[in-house]
């Protein structure tokens, strides 16, 4: 992938995310270390993912250290020796060879031991390892990138991320925007969200509808780009093929909070309540039934002829709903 395309993957035309891939391109091409900051779901591998190719090194090695095995991590940054230690049954190679010539991404760094930290420490002072159980000494030229979730103050107040490691990984830092600090973001993002989508699918909608993302963009979204892509792809496997996503698709994989505050104050009248009621368990029966209309109109006990005009009817006046929920002050 070229260092074009991968900044291509920070969707986004609000100033801060102009700054991020301006940010990203200043950057990439230096040797320093890179501290890549943002909550969860923020798209901190994309960033370290972009550093990496418009740097010209590969690979890209990117890691998760919260998911390394309970007392594994060191075994996994530095590789292990048969017999190392009980259950190395083989020679493991780790991450950080794996990454030589190229680039090692490390996700929660704070969830490392601190005692790793310290050897990891060492060896980007020194760009030598040992594997653990080995007596060899061994080297690798890779240029790490490293990203934790969460405030930083806190990180550190917690003792979880030790402070030597932290001035020598910080020398460059990349703060990413949490998506409540990019909300006009949302309709482009939400877009290439489904374009990914069928990619894989064998079909779905061709678009998202205004009112739609009119909805989206309402939300906080406290689980950032992850949150949002999925109840894009969760809103694109019940709505039919041959229509768009439309209000009431996104609406019921939102939080009851968020559909609370979309309907701001205006009461709908007792026939659009009906509909909006019968179309959530339209949609609840499609989920149940994988996507497959005939088997939701067996559950229903309806035929699959008014399947399809009762889900026309209710997106028609799902719109009007929200046309006016979202115009009041």
């Amino acid at each position: 992938m070229s260092g074009a395309d991968a900044l291509k993957k920070l969707i986004g035309k609000s100033s801060v995310m102009q700054r991020v891939r301006e940010q990203i391109s200043s950057i990439a091409r230096s040797p320093v270390p890179v501290l890549i900051l943002g909550e969860t779901g923020t798209g901190k591998e994309l960033c370290a993912e972009a550093i990496a190719c418009l740097s010209e090194r590969t690979p890209f090695v990117p890691v998760n250290c919260a998911a390394f095995p309970d007392g594994l991590a060191e075994s996994e940054l530095f590789g292990h020796e048969r017999g190392a230690f009980t259950g190395a049954v083989r020679s493991h190679t780790g991450v950080i060879a794996l990454a030589d010539k190229g680039v090692l991404f490390l996700d929660e760094l704070a969830e490392l031991p601190s005692a790793v930290q310290a050897k990891l420490l060492r060896t980007l002072e020194s760009g030598e390892y040992r594997p653990l159980g080995s007596t060899k000494t061994l080297r690798s030229d890779f240029r790490i990138l490293a990203a934790t979730s969460g405030d930083l103050d806190r990180v550190i107040a917690s003792g979880r991320l030790r402070m030597d490691l932290l001035h020598r990984l910080g020398a460059a830092r990349v703060p990413l925007p949490a998506l409540r600090e990019r909300l006009e973001d949302i309709p482009l993002v939400v877009n290439e969200f489904l374009r990914r989508y069928l990619e894989r699918a064998t079909s779905g909608p061709a678009r998202v509808s205004n009112e739609a993302c009119a909805v989206l963009m309402q939300h906080d979204w406290p689980g950032n780009l992850r949150q949002l892509r999925n109840v894009v792809e969760a809103a694109a496997a019940v709505a039919t093929p041959e229509d768009e996503i439309g209000m009431m698709h996104v609406m019921q994989f939102l939080p009851p909070v968020a559909r609370e505050e979309n309907a701001g104050d205006v009461l709908p009248t007792l026939a659009e309540a009906r509909a909006r009621a019968e179309l959530r368990l339209i949609l609840e029966a499609i989920t149940r039934a994988g996507g497959n209309r005939g088997r939701a109109a067996k559950l229903l006990r309806i035929s699959e002829a008014t399947l399809y005009r009762k889900l026309g009817r209710g997106r028609s006046q799902d719109r009007e709903t929200l046309r006016r929920a979202v115009s009041q002050p």
